[in-house]
């Protein structure tokens, strides 16, 4: 007889090896009614980040990026991706700002600086300028990552700009969107391209605390396949052994997503398959204090 930790091993090891798509069934059948005369519209803007979440996004499959950005939305402006630039890029902005460009959903990468305006430009205006005017013609927004949810990076103990999640600015702005904040850092792209159809097709999906239940209702710890090694108290006792990471700084029991199931870089592998403890990138807490353990050796 199978126990737990052996079961979740073959089950994703069976779906990796046949590729088995990972879309929830809600999202399945949006794509396939999706209209391409009416896919939506999407302005892609980015503050304090590293870019991380946008080569993360560029790795999608079942649907690729490619057929993400141009059969089943468009992406109306993005820095790192779009052909203009210059006043051109700009002009582009302010047209899906003002209204002018019709619908569109406002995506965000990266925190904002509340303190230091200069810290984070498009062309010759502040980021939090655009979000506030944004505020008043986007359909919604999406925080991609955990710097537009919670912070992180950026927003460290001791950071100079009073960097802080898009959350968090629209509501010290007293401004209050349709918001989905989808964190990790960086973030997983189905996490972000399955939510966009969604909102689409299928309309608001369940939420906690602005996150999508989708992905993120149960915490990493109690699908981990070495659930059964913390319950019989087997621990690793240094990087590469078998057994729970618990003691090496694992923050699988504190973070919620979906990573044992769903697995990262094409469902080849994550964190605690590559023999690494969970480091909790998802968790509003990652990397907020000096102290933050993100290895225990």
């Amino acid at each position: 007889m199978l126990d737990r930790r052996n079961f979740l091993k073959m089950a994703a090891t069976l779906s990796a090896t046949f590729s088995l798509p990972s879309l929830p069934e809600p999202v399945a059948a949006a794509l396939k009614r999706l209209d391409p005369a009416t896919v939506p519209k999407l302005i892609y803007l980015q503050g304090q980040s590293c870019t991380g979440c946008s080569i993360s996004l560029l790795q999608a499959e079942s649907p690729s990026a490619v057929t993400m950005i141009t059969a089943y939305s468009k992406l109306g402006f993005h820095a790192d991706l779009s052909a203009t630039s210059g006043s051109q890029a700009l002009d582009l902005i302010e047209r899906y700002i003002s209204g002018d460009a019709g619908e569109y959903f406002l995506a965000v990468e990266g925190s904002i600086p509340w303190d230091m305006d200069k810290a984070c430009i498009i062309g010759e205006k502040p980021l939090a300028q655009y979000l506030v005017e944004a505020n008043k013609t986007m359909s919604g927004a999406v925080a991609i990552g955990t710097c537009a949810t919670h912070g992180g990076i950026p927003a460290a103990e001791g950071n100079l700009t009073g960097a802080i999640s898009l959350g968090e600015f629209y509501q010290r702005k007293n401004f209050h969107p349709l918001l989905v904040q989808i964190p990790g850092c960086s973030v997983h792209p189905d996490w972000v391209w399955h939510t966009i159809i969604h909102l689409v097709k299928v309309g608001l999906p369940e939420l906690t605390n602005g996150q999508p239940d989708l992905f993120f209702k149960n915490k990493v710890h109690a699908l981990c396949p070495r659930y059964h090694d913390f319950q019989q108290e087997i621990f690793a006792k240094k990087i590469g052994e078998p057994g729970c990471l618990f003691k090496l700084g694992c923050l699988g029991p504190d973070t919620f997503a979906d990573c044992p199931t769903r697995w990262w870089n094409g469902g080849q592998t994550w964190c605690i398959g590559a023999n690494a403890p969970c480091i909790g990138c998802s968790s509003p807490n990652f990397v907020r204090k000096k102290d933050f353990p993100i290895y225990r050796l």
